[in-house]
């Protein structure tokens, strides 16, 4: 059977069903109306809703149909009129059976220990769910037992046995299969020591002009919990109309639909929902599951920020690549080390690295969990879109996105997020954390720039390489017997002649004077010392008959 597609909506007394079934007669349509459920059935489509609250069919209850559009529209009585269905647009949740939904309900109610007090209980009602199988199970030896589990709630192996065959270039584990915890801890933060580039921040430090343009670039988040904050306080105050009357006055329109935009479901978005497996998952650590959501929802705001709420083709990668959780399959056990991890990848990966990016990219997180398990559900279906359209990336979905599109709209507690949302807020990272010595690069790269700003109004990125070199302490060999210096001045008898002659034949003398500037591609220290001096007395030779005319 096929699973139409469809959307639910109430008002105080009715709940509306809208199915998208094309090419069905009126009269092979069939519902069935029970308490909380309500079954739709027309070959070759099958829908079994459950809700929140009991609804009926009454003489109010209507349905039609739009041949042209294959729509479906049901209207059924609430038992209780003026009753709040909540979650009507998690649609996954809405396709649970009652089984699963008692099972979810039960599991955060359930004790860590529970006594089974009565066996025949059980058995009775083994019986009356299936026909027991009272045969001795019997199965083959599985390697797999052996096997390190990763992804969603540490659920997977497998899937990565083969991973270094392909061009896959998101992964850092040496080992996904077997590797433990701790391992893939310690490689990830050997990799991240090798790729951070001394250079490369510092260059981003000086030259931000246009880092600082994206840092105070407002994200549609941001503009979307300050409409929901105004509504809020709107409803309080009953003074919604007025409120709308001045935000259009204040010159902001679009804030209203940013809102709808973050919170509210595309068709498309709804598709997808519907394509999800349906599951239901029995967490084993929940701590671990809510901080990997810090670490994806991090890497996915820092891309959309750096491309200014676009997606370019290299998304996919940066997504991968700074997320802690899918390149290296980490399990966090603390926020800070979360957030500790995010700003390493943050100043490693991306195509900019910068500090104050890193603290932005935090405070949109904090945005996105106050905005609640909606506005984070429709991130990771556009992630789960990216991933899913790539031809080696898509495993990622199979391991974490799908997974956890499923939960938020299931498990997921918006207190918890909220609670969360909250300790970002009030959490201060420093520098020293991060284990490399940031402050020391950015007090490094201000003094070469200072120096630079004088003569050629921005910083030089090789005096920044080599200044870097010196500071550290690094030994840098110098053979000055087996290198050429920096700078030839060839003197001639007739140097200041010739350089005479060239300036009274309107000539510049620079041009004709004998200097070898050629730069030998290994220069020793050295040499490079010596090149303002060496420079300045080819020009004092060449410049001083330009005095003497002038005299």
């Amino acid at each position: 059977m096929i699973t139409p597609r469809f959307s639910v909506r109430q008002d105080e007394t009715s709940v509306y069903v809208e199915i998208h079934a094309p090419h069905v007669r009126a009269q092979t349509i069939e519902f069935d109306v029970e308490d909380d459920q309500f079954k739709f059935f027309a070959n070759p489509y099958y829908l079994r809703l459950t809700f929140p609250g009991k609804v009926v069919e009454d003489e109010k209850s209507t349905a039609s149909l739009d041949a042209a559009s294959g729509n479906i529209t049901v209207a059924l009585s609430k038992q209780n009129p003026g009753e709040e269905f909540a979650n009507l647009d998690l649609l996954t949740s809405l396709l649970a059976t009652r089984r699963e939904k008692e099972a979810e309900s039960s599991q955060s109610k359930r004790p860590f220990i529970e006594e089974v007090g009565n066996i025949d209980s059980t058995l009775q009602e083994a019986y009356l769910d299936e026909e027991f199988d009272w045969e001795l199970p019997q199965q083959l030896n599985n390697d797999s037992l052996l096997k390190e589990m990763y992804g969603f709630n540490q659920q997977y192996s497998g899937y990565l046995t083969h991973v270094h065959s392909t061009a896959n270039e998101i992964n850092e584990v040496e080992n996904p299969e077997n590797d433990t915890a701790e391992k893939r801890r310690q490689t990830r933060i050997a990799c991240e020591d090798a790729k951070f580039d001394e250079d490369y921040y510092m260059e981003n430090y000086i030259n931000d002009e246009f880092i600082q343009m994206l840092i105070q670039q407002k994200s549609r988040f941001c503009t979307a919990l300050q409409q929901q904050q105004a509504n809020e306080q709107s409803a309080v105050v009953d003074q919604l109309a007025a409120q709308v009357d001045q935000l259009l006055s204040t010159g902001d329109p679009k804030s209203s639909t940013e809102l709808k935009g973050a919170v509210e479901f595309t068709d498309d978005e709804k598709k997808i929902m519907l394509d999800l497996p349906r599951k239901t998952h029995i967490i084993q650590n929940k701590q671990s599951v809510y901080l990997g959501l810090v670490d994806i929802l991090f890497a996915y705001l820092l891309d959309q920020r750096i491309n200014q709420d676009e997606f370019t083709v290299e998304s996919t990668w940066a997504i991968g690549a700074v997320s802690a959780t899918l390149s290296n399959l980490e399990q966090f056990t603390s926020l800070r080390s979360t957030v500790v991890a995010c700003f390493r990848r943050g100043l490693a990966y991306p195509l900019y690295r910068n500090w104050e990016l890193c603290e932005k990219v935090l405070e949109d997180i904090c945005n996105v969990c106050q905005l609640g398990r909606r506005a984070i559900l429709k991130v990771f279906l556009q992630i789960k879109g990216l991933f899913d359209q790539h031809d080696i990336y898509y495993i990622y979905s199979k391991l974490y996105i799908d997974d956890y599109c499923v939960w938020l709209q299931t498990t997921a507690s918006d207190k918890i997020i909220g609670s969360l949302a909250h300790k970002l807020h009030r959490l201060e990272v420093e520098k020293d954390e991060i284990g490399w010595e940031l402050d020391a690069y950015e007090d490094l790269a201000l003094m070469t720039s200072e120096s630079d700003m004088e003569e050629t109004g921005r910083p030089n990125a090789e005096d920044l390489a080599v200044n870097s070199e010196q500071s550290l302490g690094l030994e840098i060999a110098q053979d000055d017997s087996s290198r050429e210096p920096m700078i030839k001045v060839l003197d001639k008898p007739n140097a200041s002649q010739n350089a005479t002659e060239n300036c009274q034949n309107g000539v510049d003398s620079r041009s004709s004077a004998n200097v070898d500037l050629s730069v030998p591609a290994q220069a020793p220290v050295s040499d490079l010392l010596a090149l303002e001096d060496k420079s300045a007395e080819a020009q004092s030779k060449i410049k001083k008959p330009l005095i003497e005319i002038i005299d």
